[in-house]
């Protein structure tokens, strides 16, 4: 069996949509043939339920060297000032703080282990200097995963932009470069950069996000909820539900007399989403659940008679796909989405069929009209597409990264 150096800032016990992708890969890898030494930060932040079950999915193929702490993340919980300048004084982030003792570091780490490819995994983007340099020392093939755009992410926003976009283009130019090969996570995002780069067109690779079969499991005895609607999406800025419950709003108070209609919300455990829901001007009863572990996310989610899927219209999204997107499919949800229509999301939910899309350019009375169609139409259950459902199983994307890697070595 072969063996990949994995560098990550982003494993568990931390809990996010970066450390469940590199923990779905790594649990997969082994059937391809490949084993891993994972570099992650020594969390200080101890496990939870959630956690531990992740980590759990792992085989003894997988080997996790965790030694070095990360003083930037310390700063960054504490959201103490000097993080956020930091972040902006040492292109291309903070995380450098971590990156540089790794780098003294990996040496013997190497030399037990002897990996066979070095594969980074960005944001943050410092971590390619890791990549670079084992590449440059050891004269391992290095593959850079790319899970958000660096210099062409409309989110990423700096307090010196002139200062800070000139060092990460060159910087991203070079690691580009040099990398063997780069992976982004929707087909939109390869096209950027083909366009800007011309002579990554041989070594960039599509492998988006998705969803592991295995945390699906159907409970027969489990009934769907009636009038129940499910919001599991990120709330933050610009990002944020509001225009789809907005538009909820003016349709339930105007076709529906009654309150029998319910709201449920997993993610940050305040009143953020209740907050948003009485904004819209709905009066119906709103539950907040916090996070949950994959398993009963998608359990839950099996009980809810819609999900909500909002992207913003204010940002630049064409090739951004947030990873709910793929629980909701793979557990065959009904999605009632409010998106751009030149957004990638809106190519996907074409394909995969059991959804009501509504378009942010449509007038708000063909908006309604379409709500009230797809809540009447509701006795005949609509076709879900098979074939674009499997196509987003985790261990099938684990087989194409497997591919990527065997190439290269």
């Amino acid at each position: 069996m072969k063996k990949v150096l994995w560098v990550t800032s982003e494993f568990p016990p931390q809990v996010n949509v970066a450390a469940i992708r590199n923990v779905k890969f790594l649990k997969y890898l082994p059937q391809f043939n490949w084993g891993a030494v994972v570099i992650c930060p020594k969390e200080t932040a101890k496990h939870d339920e959630t956690s531990e079950k992740l980590l759990r999915q792992l085989s003894a193929s997988i080997t996790i060297l965790a030694s070095v702490s990360n003083p930037f993340r310390s700063l960054e919980n504490k959201k103490i000032h000097l993080a956020y300048l930091i972040n902006n004084m040492m292109p291309p982030d903070g995380h450098n703080l971590w990156v540089f003792p790794v780098l003294f570091n990996i040496g013997p780490k190497i030399v037990e282990h002897k990996p066979h490819l070095v594969y980074t995994t960005c944001s943050p983007f410092s971590l390619n200097l890791i990549g670079a340099w084992v590449k440059y020392k050891y004269q391992l093939p290095w593959v850079t995963d790319f899970r958000d755009l660096w210099t062409l992410n409309p989110l990423l926003k700096r307090l010196m932009t002139p200062y800070y976009r000139l060092l990460s283009e060159v910087l991203e130019r070079f690691y580009l470069k040099y990398c063997d090969a780069l992976i982004v996570n929707t087909k939109n995002s390869q096209i950027r950069m083909i366009e800007k780069y011309p002579w990554l067109n041989n070594k960039i690779w599509v492998i988006p996000n998705g969803f592991d079969p295995e945390d699906i499991q159907v409970n027969n005895e489990s009934r769907v909820i009636p009038n129940s609607f499910f919001y599991g999406g990120s709330i933050y800025n610009k990002y944020s539900p509001l225009p789809l419950l907005q538009l909820l709003s003016k349709f339930l108070n105007k076709t529906y007399s009654d309150s029998s209609w319910e709201l449920h919300y997993a993610g940050n455990a305040n009143d953020m989403f209740a907050n948003l829901v009485r904004q819209a001007g709905i009066r119906v009863k709103c539950e907040t659940h916090g996070y949950l572990d994959p398993t009963s996310y998608n359990q839950f989610i099996q009980q809810m008679k819609f999900v909500l899927f909002c992207m913003p219209n204010n940002l630049d999204a064409k090739s951004w796909i947030p990873a709910r997107l793929y629980d909701y499919i793979g557990n065959k949800s009904r999605i009632i989405s409010l998106i751009s229509r030149d957004s990638e999301v809106a190519n996907i939910l074409e394909q995969y069929g059991n959804c009501l899309t509504i378009f942010y350019d449509e007038p708000i009375d063909i908006q309604c009209n379409k709500l009230h169609q797809y809540f009447t139409e509701l006795e005949h259950e609509k076709q879900v597409n098979k074939k674009i459902i499997d196509g987003f199983s985790r261990k099938l994307l684990t087989s194409q990264l497997a591919q990527i890697f065997d190439q290269l070595t």
